[in-house]
C-alpha cells in the first residue's frame, strides 16, 4: 500500500521528528526563563518559590547571567558564597552543539575531584598541573589546540526541565579554569568557569542533588 503526503504534511513531521533541539531532551520552549522577571538573585528565588519550582527553605546555587556572578543560598535572604563565572561567550541558549550556556532549572548530577590546578579531559584528571592563568599547550587527537582546559574539579549538570533536559548530554557543568583573569565576563563554551578556589569549595559543601538555577 502507498502512502501519498503532502508537502505541508512532510514540514510537519521535520518539525516534531528532526529538529535538533528536540534530539536530546532539548526544546526552544517551554522554559521558566521565559516567564520569571526578576531584578537580583533574591528576587528570583522568591519567584521561583511562588511558581513552585523550588520550595521554601531550599539550597539553591544560582547563576546570574547579567552580572556574570554566582550566588549559593540555603534560605533565599543570604548568600553562604559570592563568586565570579564566566558563562558561554555565545550568550545563552538550550540546543546542541551551540556553545552556549543552558538556562533555567538545573541540579547537581555528580562530582568529580582532581588535584588543585589539575587538568581534566573528558572529566578525567590527567596528572597534568596549569596554572591560573596559564595557556594551555594540549593538541587533541583531531588535531584541536585546546588554549583553555577544565582544571581542578567538576560539578555535573543534569536539566530539570524540558527546555535544558540535554544539559548532561551536552556535558555542561561547573569547572576551575586556567582563564581565572576571564571571570566575570562571558567566555566559556558553555560551561559555567569558576576559580579553581571556587571550585574546591563547591566540590567540598554542595551535595549531589542540589538545585541550580541559571538566569541569563
Amino acid at each position: 500500500m502507498k502512502y501519498i503526503i503532502t508537502e505541508h504534511q512532510l514540514n510537519l513531521l521535520k518539525e516534531q521528528w528532526y529538529d535538533p533541539s528536540t534530539w536530546f531532551g532539548g526544546d526552544k520552549t517551554n522554559c521558566s526563563t521565559e516567564k520569571i522577571e526578576a531584578s537580583n538573585w533574591k528576587d528570583l528565588y522568591s519567584k521561583l518559590v511562588k511558581n513552585k519550582l523550588i520550595q521554601k527553605g531550599d539550597d539553591l546555587l544560582i547563576v546570574w547571567g547579567p552580572n556574570q556572578t554566582g550566588y549559593y543560598t540555603q534560605d533565599g535572604k543570604s548568600a553562604s558564597k559570592t563568586f565570579k563565572v564566566s558563562t558561554g561567550a555565545n550568550g545563552f541558549g538550550n540546543e546542541p552543539d551551540n556553545k552556549q550556556t543552558p538556562m533555567g532549572l538545573l541540579q547537581i548530577a555528580g562530582k568529580i575531584k582532581g588535584k588543585p590546578f589539575e587538568v581534566l579531559v573528558g572529566k578525567t584528571p590527567t596528572g597534568t598541573i596549569l596554572g591560573p592563568n596559564m595557556d594551555s599547550s594540549r593538541i587533541d587527537q583531531r588535531g584541536n589546540k585546546h588554549v583553555a582546559e577544565v582544571l581542578t574539579g567538576i560539578l555535573e549538570l543534569d536539566g530539570m526541565e524540558p527546555c535544558n533536559k540535554n544539559a548532561f548530554s551536552r556535558n555542561i557543568y561547573f569547572h576551575g579554569t586556567n582563564k581565572e583573569n576571564k571571570l566575570g565576563a562571558a567566555h566559556s563554551n558553555g560551561c559555567v568557569r569558576v576559580s579553581n578556589n571556587e571550585i574546591q569549595w563547591l566540590l567540598n559543601n554542595i551535595s549531589k542533588g542540589t538545585k541550580v538555577y541559571i538566569y541569563p
